[in-house]
This record gives structure tokens, sequence and C-alpha cells, in this order.
């Protein structure tokens, strides 16, 4: 008896521990192949067709369920099939009736999956595996949902051998605890009844492990981090045990979070050490109250603030466009506050109506039309038109490329900060981008600056083009107008000679120069880290 366990994941860098928990569990020889949703689907056919399983299991997401349902499709298994995960457990019967599919695990399949193997093996009854459900004598027999009460029963799925190797090049998910105390009705760790916790001990060993074997990210599962009481103890080690190489993110709700906590690490940690993820979603009360989200504006106001002030923490704030009752207006204020809070990087997303949900059964209360393929998108609501919808994708486009993916610098940042609205601002430049047909995909890096100056002022350009001669390590291409004569550069850089111990024929072949009002702006190439320079114009005179 052995078993094939296939993943197909978003990216290569992601790590799926669902199908190593199985495989750390079971009594039977169990073999992972992964995939990714870009890899050639014929080679995953391939696989389920050659194999010489007893059964084979895959884990199914929103991200690769449409994959799944092709591999099913087209491929010809000689054994059964087990289908596990979030995008199955909540409708078993729509993927029993799948091709080649015998088997569903609903929910927690650590367990289940190994009863399941003694099962098929002994030719015995699969009526008391909990989580499964089957087809028997051409009926659906959905057996009891059982979570597992003590998580540290269960072998870690992080110590196989094969899987060193790639420990450095792809991000380590470890989880801490299982479950959520909250019941955001759009949210799947809400129908999770318990909060349950792992020896935290053992935790330690395994940031400790994956530390070893040069882990760059360590990002923890939790879907709240801060709920576990131990969470200054397991913040502290970290400190304590940092090499300077590896980052570890965490879910964080924010209004809960300690500001003892937040002392602490902006008192002993190094910058950038920790990562969090803050889901805010939305500031509109009614929108929270009616998907069950309770949560403290002023308090959740105030951490981040801090944090940000601090700028200890790297802070990822989520939004999710699309929440019953939340119009365009009340989005946009929602949008605007949050981003004015600073943070290097604020995700904006649109609600999906994922299955098993309450939110999904509750869709047509609030007028919410979504596709009915995954990931389940919403199309338009009650309060917020298809119209409305394109116009924040442009203006999450806009946020992307000119925000969170760190093209720019700090003066970019302070643009969008100043700006009475932000997202009035992203608005003009996605329409500015549909007006000339530019690409939000195919562009230069020049391209991403070049675009955006026709909107900006004299000054405002100054600043910008600052962020981009200080982004390069090697002398840039200019793209502007360059307005500064032979002889004004030769009496700038003569000037900056007398002031420095660089070499004039240097400077001249090696630097960039820009000019304000009132400043020449100098960036010095030659070194691995630019160098810059500011000037006053009046030393000409």
């Amino acid at each position: 008896m052995n078993a094939l366990l296939i993943s197909i994941n978003a990216k290569y860098i992601h790590t799926n521990n669902a199908v190593r928990l199985l495989k750390a569990n079971s009594d039977f020889p169990c073999t992972i192949k992964e995939f990714t949703i870009k890899d050639s689907i014929n080679d995953m056919i391939d696989t389920i067709n050659n194999s010489d399983a007893s059964l084979i299991g895959i884990s199914v997401y929103i991200w690769n369920v449409e994959i799944v349902k092709t591999l099913l499709q087209e491929s010809r298994p000689s054994v059964p099939i087990v289908l596990g995960g979030p995008e199955v457990s909540y409708d078993p019967e729509t993927f029993l009736s799948l091709p080649h599919v015998s088997y569903i695990i609903k929910g927690e399949g650590e367990l289940a999956f190994n009863a399941l193997l003694h099962a098929i093996a002994n030719d015995t009854s699969c009526d008391n595996i909990p989580n499964l459900s089957y087809i028997k004598d051409s009926q659906i027999i959905h057996n009891r949902i059982q979570e597992i009460k003590d998580l540290n029963t269960l072998n870690p799925p992080y110590f196989f051998e094969e899987d060193i190797p790639h420990i450095k090049h792809r991000i380590a998910y470890i989880e801490s605890s299982r479950g959520c105390p909250y019941n955001c009705s759009y949210c799947l760790s809400s129908l999770e009844k318990t909060v349950r916790f792992f020896d935290i001990n053992q935790v330690k060993e395994t940031i400790k492990y994956y530390m070893k074997h040069g882990a760059k990210t360590i990002k923890f599962l939790d879907r709240t981090f801060n709920a576990n009481k131990k969470t200054l103890d397991l913040i502290q080690f970290i400190i304590d045990h940092n090499n300077h190489e590896t980052v570890f993110q965490f879910e964080i709700t924010g209004d809960i979070l300690d500001p003892k906590l937040i002392d602490y690490i902006h008192s002993h940690s190094p910058k950038d050490l920790f990562r969090f993820e803050i889901g805010i979603q939305s500031l509109n009360e009614t929108t929270n109250l009616l998907v069950h989200r309770h949560q403290n504006n002023t308090r959740l106001f105030d951490n981040i603030k801090h944090m940000v002030d601090a700028d200890i923490i790297t802070l990822h704030l989520d939004l999710i466009a699309g929440l019953p009752e939340e119009d365009k207006t009340s989005f946009i204020h929602t949008f605007d506050e949050v981003f004015k809070l600073g943070a290097k990087e604020l995700q904006l997303g649109f609600l999906k109506l994922l299955r098993g949900t309450l939110l999904r059964e509750e869709a047509d209360t609030f007028g919410i039309i979504y596709h009915q393929e995954a990931p389940y998108e919403l199309i338009e609501t009650a309060v917020l038109s298809q119209q409305d919808i394109t116009e924040i994708h442009a203006v999450e486009h806009m946020l992307e490329l000119y925000h969170n993916k760190g093209y720019f610098g700090d003066n970019m940042h302070e643009l969008l900060l100043n700006q009475p609205s932000p997202y009035q601002f992203l608005l003009v430049l996605a329409k500015h981008y549909e007006k000339h047909n530019y690409s939000f995909h195919r562009y230069q890096l020049h391209d991403i600056y070049q675009r955006i100056m026709p909107l900006l002022d004299d000054d405002e350009q100054y600043l910008i083009l600052q962020d981009y001669l200080m982004r390069s390590t090697i002398k840039p291409k200019i793209f502007w107008s360059d307005t500064i004569t032979k002889a004004t550069r030769r009496k700038v850089l003569e000037y900056l000679a007398e002031l420095t111990t660089i070499p004039l024929h240097l400077l001249f072949k090696h630097t960039r120069l820009i000019a304000s009002k009132t400043d020449f702006f100098i960036v010095y190439y030659k070194a691995d880290i630019p160098q810059s320079f500011t000037i006053k114009k009046d030393f000409i005179n």
C-alpha cells in the first residue's frame, strides 16, 4: 500500500504543508509530487496515469481547482483518487461527481487520510473514518466532522530530508495554532470551532531548523498569531536567535495587539526582522457588523501609527472591496484613511465568495453577484456597480505599480500621502494609462517613472527623479528633458570635486544631475552604492 500526494502551488516559492502533513502522519509510504499552476498540465496527467500508487491524493484550493477539474477529466488513473483542502471540504457532493474521485476529506485530513489508507489496505469499511465523504451503494455518505483536539499528537511536516535543498529558495510555513477566534462571514477560518495551539517548544525547534538550512522567509500560517498567550515568548525567541538573514511574517489582528508587545519589538528588534500583515478590510461600521467583524478602529489606528512612526516592523495592510453595504464613496473613505496611515504596503483585494462561507449563502441578500468559477470574485453588489468595481481595479493596478512593488523611494511615498485623496490621484493616473494605452504588465522601470511625469508639477518631478536616480546602482538612462547646459554641468562637477575627494574625470563619467529652482541633485555611481549630493544653486553666483 502506497500513496501519491499531488500539490499544485500558485508559485514555486510556496510550500504545501498539507501534503507533507499527510505523509508525516501516514503509516504507509507516501510520495509527494509538487507542481505549480504554470507547469504543463500534460506533465501532471502523465504523473497520474503512470503512477503505481494504490491511492492518489490531490490538495485543492481556489488557485488550482480549475486545473484539478481538467486533470480529472483528461487523466486515466488506474487507482482511486481522494481530494482534500478547503475548496472541496464544503461541497463534497459536487467533487464526488467528478471522474475518478472516490473520496473527499473535509477539513483536517491527517488522521482521516491514514485511516483511509488502512481501510483500503485491509478492505474494511470506511464508515467510522471522521471527515470522510464517499459513495457507497450509489449513495453519498458523509461521516462525522471531528477536529483534532490535541495538535501535538501530530507528527510535524517540516523535517523531510528531501526538502532541505529547497528551503533557502522557498517560503517556509509554520503553524503555531489552528482556528480563529473571530467569525467574519467571508472567511473560511471562521468555520473552525476552536483555536488550538501547537507546543511552543516544537515551534522553536522548527524555527531553528529552518534557519539552520538557510530559510530567508518564515511565514506563520496562524490566522490570528497574536491570539496566542505565548506570542511574546516566541517574539523574544526570534529576536534572541536572529541570524540577520531570515525574516518572519505573521497575520496580526491589529486592534487587539498589545502595545507592550509593540514596544518590546521596537526596543529589542532590528528593523524589518518582523513583517505584520494586518487585515483592516473596511472602516464602515455597518459593513463590519453585517459580516460579523468586530473591530475597534481607534485602537487599530493607534497601534498602526505607533508602528509606522517607529519604522521597525514592516507593515502590510489589507482592504477588501465589495463587502456588503460599502458603496464607492464609503470604500474611497476607507482607502484614503488607511493609506494615510503610511504603511509601506497596502493590498487592495476584492471580495471572493468562498465555498462554505456564510456570506456566500447570504449573497442574494446583499445583491452580490459573483463568478461561478474560482476564485469566485464578485461582479457587482447592490451598492457597488460593475463600473465601480472596474474603476477600483484600475486604482488597484496603480497602487501596485506606484506603491507596493517598491519601484520608488520615500519621495513617491510622501507624494501620495500628501494628496487630498490618494484614491483619486491613483484614479487620475489610471485614466492617464488608459488614455495612452499603457500596459500594466509590460514595461521597463523608466517607463513607470516617465508615465507619471505629466501629472506632476516641477517640484514633484524633481523629487520623483531623485527616487529614480537613487534606486539604480549603475548610471541609469535619461528619459526626461535634460535642461542643464554643458557649461553649468562643468561648474557643478568642478565645485563637487573641490568638496569631495572624487576626481573630476570620474564625476564626468559616472554622475547624473537634475535641478530644481534652488538646488542641484547629483548622484555618483562608481561604487556599488550610489552617493548623492545636493548643492545650492547660489554657489554659481
